[in-house]
This record gives C-alpha cells, sequence and structure tokens, in this order.
C-alpha cells in the first residue's frame, strides 16, 4: 500500500512507484507533508519525523533543532516538557508529544508513522485531509483519485470521475469528448437543445445559428418552415391552426371548408 494514500499500488503502478527508508509511494504521492509540493524523485524527497520533506522544509526542520539545542522542548498540545527519552514529532513549526498531536477532524491521535497533514493552521490525519480536501466527483460524490475531468474554459464548474462525466439527462459518455452546458450541467448535443428550446418543430434536430421564431414560440430551421399541406416555404406571414403551419392559400381553403377565422402572424429570426 502506499504510504501516502493508504491505497493499493497497483501492479501497473509498481515501475512508477518510489520506494523511500520507511515506505512506498504512488509517483503522483510523493508530496512534501509541508508544503505539498510534487517532489519528482526519491533524491528530491527527505524522511523526517516519519514524513516526506523536500528540500527547503527539511532544512528549515534542522536548524529549528540547531537553533535550540540546550532548551527544553515544550509540548504545543500539553505545554509540557518533552523529555529526551519521549519521541518529538513537529507539526505547524511546533514541537509535540506524539500522543498530543491530534488530528482537527477526528480528534484521534496522528502515529509519525502515518505521518500528518496541514492546512490553514490546522493539523489532519492523511484520511480526514483527503475526506475533507481532496476534490470530489459531482456526479457520484466520491473522491477523485485520478483522471479527473474538468472544463479548462470555466463554463462548467467541479470536476467529474472520467467514467461518471456523462449528459446529465440520458446518462449516455461523449464519446466524441464533445458536450453542452446548461446551468452549470453537462449534456448531449440533443438533451442540450431539448432544454434550451432550439430543437426544429417540423424536424426535430437541434438548431445551431440562424432559425425562424413563430408567434407561439416555436423554432424551425430555414428550410423547414414550411406549408404543412402544400409543402411551399414560408417567410416572415403565416398562418397557424391545430398546431401546425399553413400559406396564405391553404388557409383559406381550411377557413372555408372548416368554418374557422385564423389570424395571419408574423415570424422573427434568432441566432443560437
Amino acid at each position: 500500500k502506499c504510504t501516502d494514500c493508504h491505497e493499493d499500488i497497483l501492479p501497473s503502478e509498481q515501475p512508477d512507484s518510489i520506494k523511500m527508508a520507511y515506505g512506498v509511494y504512488h509517483f503522483e504521492c510523493l508530496n512534501c507533508a509541508q508544503c505539498r509540493r510534487h517532489l519528482g524523485n526519491a533524491l528530491e524527497a527527505h524522511e523526517y519525523e516519519g514524513r516526506i520533506l523536500c528540500e527547503e522544509d527539511f532544512v528549515r526542520m534542522i536548524s529549528l533543532e540547531i537553533q535550540r539545542p540546550q532548551r527544553v522542548k515544550l509540548c504545543a498540545g500539553c505545554e509540557g516538557p518533552i523529555q529526551a527519552n519521549e519521541r518529538t514529532v513537529y507539526a505547524l513549526d511546533k514541537p509535540w508529544h506524539e500522543h498530543h498531536l491530534c488530528c482537527y477532524h477526528c480528534l484521534k491521535p496522528i502515529p509519525s508513522s502515518v505521518g500528518h497533514l496541514e492546512k490553514d493552521g490546522r493539523v489532519y490525519c492523511p484520511k480526514d485531509y483527503k475526506e475533507l480536501f481532496s476534490a470530489k466527483c459531482r456526479a457520484c460524490g466520491l473522491i477523485i483519485e485520478k483522471d479527473a475531468v474538468s472544463a479548462h474554459d470555466g463554463r462548467l464548474s467541479g470536476k467529474w470521475h472520467a467514467s461518471c462525466f456523462r449528459c446529465t439527462t440520458c446518462r449516455k459518455p461523449f464519446t466524441d469528448k464533445k458536450f453542452y452546458v446548461h446551468k452549470n450541467a453537462p449534456y448531449c448535443k440533443r438533451h442540450y437543445h431539448r432544454l434550451n428550446n432550439s430543437l426544429c418543430m417540423r424536424c426535430d434536430e437541434p438548431i445551431e445559428g440562424s432559425c425562424i421564431q413563430t408567434a407561439e414560440g416555436w423554432r424551425f430551421h430555414g428550410r423547414c418552415f414550411i406549408c404543412s399541406m402544400c409543402g411551399m416555404k414560408l417567410k416572415e406571414n403565416y398562418y397557424s391552426f391545430e398546431h401546425q403551419t399553413y400559406c396564405e392559400k391553404d388557409m383559406a381553403y381550411i377557413q372555408r371548408t372548416r368554418n374557422v377565422r385564423v389570424e395571419r402572424r408574423k415570424t422573427t429570426y434568432h441566432d443560437i
């Protein structure tokens, strides 16, 4: 298991894993426990009090020891002295009794063999740090270990597991890696246009670009705005009867034979 994330190191990950004196790490998990900077290889990492440190933080910790060689160390947890035969651990640039360094969230002591993580002046065990601060998938709510999917253009907030990134309506994956955003959620082309009221009333296919909109709010491709009876292409003026569009000639026939009266209407043009 990885000493940092405590997850199994898969056979496919073993060639890239990094072995240290007191543990083995996924390549992406070899991070400085103090500044969280990623360390590319074992030569950049130093083990100190059960934690992995970068060169800069390791030197800083050692300098703290050198600057106070004769002073009795006082535990930041209990404010009592740390005896020479007691193990000292450092967190937040302060010494602690090992059994007094507790996770801010679960309040349990953090063994030096496990190591701790720091954020905003607080100390956390690795388990709670991951649960509280790791990115979570917007679809399933679980922590994303790797292969996160996000929108780089900022139109869509949050992250997803690659397997969870699907159309919000039909749950089908985006096989061509193209998706549409509506109210900060991803959709396939068809369901986006359904929500956006941009499916053509005639052919039921998505409209992208210019369209004709009727007084009823129906939208058409230019080629699809035709008389429902004779198929003639309509322009600005049209007649609407029983959810169908008609030209003036055919509407006159309907009014005469059905004994109804229908007013002429006008369209507007939009870009979608």
